[in-house]
């Protein structure tokens, strides 16, 4: 009866898991990444160009080039994520990967006239959501199993949570003849002296989580008599995201059926792709030799994106909860969310001074700002799964209540020329998509330092990075609601230092 039941919920509560702000925030954040001496000198790049990688920022920079070139970078990123006091333990996670950085064509067209024109190709890498948790906590005083009994007592499985619908199909809810669940309705737990149930845990979360965020952009510019730099682009911004996340509650007190469960685990999915377009007007004037001023816009980007979330939950028992089902018992998978729907990011200006002193010196300075009033979820005739009204009255409030009115990013890059030798150096921060009031349960803001050497014989150029950047960011683990509707956590959110480093190697050639 149970596994037909399952068969028939409704997936209509169940946009409430997966569309959160943390999802629309995939799209904000980005990381120091792109071509070696780009990520050396801290992005500093929209007064400068000459650089595949800048071309995300102002289109402009096609122009600046004498010749064309041709280049390709990969990164070697290790990430650290520290933790304190999760369930009483501290420690740390590791992760090392070989990612894609980018990969960049530049043509040159009539190089040898007064004015230049250029079409130019890059794919770059902006953010990278590679993540592989794995860790165990001691002494959960209330667990999962609680709390949706709590939450749910007395109602009909007919009308729970999915989540909630999940256990109880794997036998961890214990429900009435009629199909209430009990109160203290789970599947485990000892009487203590006072007749109270005892149901604490240890608990091991583990996550894995992959993906990243990428550009491209179809460029066209012209160089006007070397003194001013015209760019127009058209980029595909694309978004792959997947977050699987396993809690387990294990070292259960249990005693007779159907209280014998020894340990659970709750796993769900959210899984994301996300494809854009935008486009990017810029310029670079160089009033004297030794100065570049910049100014670029980027239009919104609009983004199409389909999205899947779904959970269920395994217990074990000691013994068999009903006769004939065994001590093992899976339940049964709900895809709780599949849907399409539209998101508008912000407009992005920028500006840039850089300067170029001799052949052997080079400072720049970038600025940028973004306007996080403009965002916007909606729907459109191809959209599924998802209610409009419910989108503007139920979503859209908490990220236009969530994320800052006003964003702010600063870099800055030097380089010095030695002979064949470049050495180069650089620092950026980018200010949190939240208000200062979410920062701290939510994600803040990024600061990078990098450096790098380069060396330059012939037409060929080899170059290599180092990008040290450090974010504070918080999961949550599960967050439900108490009896006057208010927000709480049901298992401790975990507070993360992310630490990554990320060693860029790259090479071009000109011709």
């Amino acid at each position: 009866m149970k596994k037909l039941l399952s068969l028939l919920l409704l997936f209509g509560g169940s946009l409430a898991y997966a569309q959160t702000v943390d999802d629309v925030e995939l799209f904000q954040n980005r990381n120091l990444h792109g071509s070696p001496r780009f990520t050396a000198m801290g992005g500093a790049f929209s007064a400068l160009g000459n650089n595949p990688s800048s071309y995300t920022l102002n289109p402009a920079g096609a122009a600046v080039n004498r010749h064309s070139n041709l280049s390709f970078s990969l990164g070697f990123n290790d990430y650290a994520g520290e933790y304190n006091n999760f369930y009483n333990t501290n420690g740390s996670q590791r992760n090392f990967n070989v990612l894609f950085e980018n990969v960049g064509l530049n043509l040159m067209l009539n190089k040898d006239g007064e004015d230049r024109f250029s079409l130019a190709f890059s794919t770059t890498k902006l953010a990278d959501f590679n993540r592989n948790f794995n860790m165990d906590g001691l002494n959960n005083e209330y667990t999962l199993g609680e709390y949706w009994a709590d939450r749910w007592q007395n109602e009909n499985t007919d009308f729970i949570s999915d989540d909630a619908f999940a256990a109880w199909d794997a036998y961890l809810l214990v429900s009435d003849s009629t199909g209430a669940i009990l109160p203290d309705g789970f599947a485990y737990g000892d009487l203590d002296n006072n007749n109270q149930l005892i149901a604490n845990s240890t608990m091991r979360y583990t996550m894995n989580q992959d993906g990243s965020m990428n550009e491209t952009n179809i460029v066209l510019a012209l160089d006007k008599g070397h003194k001013w730099y015209y760019g127009l682009s058209f980029g595909i911004p694309t978004v792959n995201f997947r977050r699987e996340e396993f809690i387990t509650e294990y070292n259960l007190p249990n005693s007779n059926p159907p209280y014998s469960a020894n340990e659970y685990t709750y796993r769900r999915l959210n899984d994301i792709y996300g494809a854009g377009f935008n486009m990017k007007l810029g310029f670079i004037y160089n009033p004297i030799d030794e100065i570049r001023i910049a100014a670029s816009y980027q239009s919104p980007s609009w983004y199409t994106i389909n999205q899947n979330y779904e959970v269920d939950v395994t217990t074990s028992f000691s013994q068999e909860p009903e006769p004939g089902v065994g001590t093992f018992v899976e339940g049964s998978t709900l895809a709780t969310g599949q849907y399409s729907y539209r998101l508008r990011t912000p407009a992005i200006y920028r500006a840039g001074l850089a300067s170029v002193i001799g052949k052997f010196l080079i400072l720049s300075v970038d600025y940028q700002y973004q306007s996080q009033d403009n965002q916007r979820l909606y729907t459109n005739n191809n959209s599924f799964g998802i209610d409009e009204s419910f989108l503007q009255t139920e979503y859209q409030p908490d990220i236009d209540n969530m994320y800052r009115s006003a964003r702010h990013t600063l870099a800055a890059g030097l380089e010095v020329k030695l002979s064949k030798f470049f050495i180069r150096g650089g620092y950026r921060q980018d200010e949190a998509v939240y208000k200062e009031e979410f920062v701290n349960n939510t994600a803040g803001g990024l600061q990078a330092y990098s450096g790098g050497i380069g060396y330059n014989s012939g037409p060929w150029s080899f170059d290599i990075s180092y990008i040290h950047s450090v974010r504070d960011r918080t999961y949550a683990l599960y967050r439900g609601v108490d009896a006057n509707n208010e927000a709480f956590e049901v298992l401790d959110d975990l507070d993360m230092r992310e630490v990554t480093t990320n060693i860029v190697a790259g090479i071009s050639v000109k011709f």
